[in-house]
This record gives C-alpha cells, sequence and structure tokens, in this order.
C-alpha cells in the first residue's frame, strides 16, 4: 500500500511542479500591421455616364 501511494505522490509532485513551470514560461510575438493600398479607375465610368447624360440634352 505504501509503495502505491508513493508513486501516486511521487506523479502528483511531477505534475504539481511541471504546472508551476510551465506557467511561469511566456512566449513573445511580434506583429507587424502593414496597409493595404487599393487604387480603383473610376473614371471611365463616370466620364461614361456624363457623357451619356450630355448627350440627352
Amino acid at each position: 500500500m505504501k509503495v502505491k501511494r508513493a508513486s501516486v505522490l511521487t506523479g502528483l509532485l511531477a505534475f504539481t511542479v511541471a504546472g508551476v513551470v510551465g506557467g511561469c514560461l511566456s512566449i513573445k510575438t511580434e506583429h507587424e500591421i502593414k496597409p493595404i493600398h487599393i487604387t480603383m479607375d473610376v473614371n471611365l465610368k463616370v466620364q461614361k455616364e456624363l457623357e451619356d447624360f450630355l448627350n440627352l440634352d
């Protein structure tokens, strides 16, 4: 009975030590946020609509 109890206590001690050591570790990561530039050419559509509107007169 003493062997089982010692084995269980050793396992609990190892688990507790692993938890404490694991809880003290930290991992730092770096993030870089870059802007996204989008260029859209809408002049052709506006130009066509303007020409269509002016041609109706």
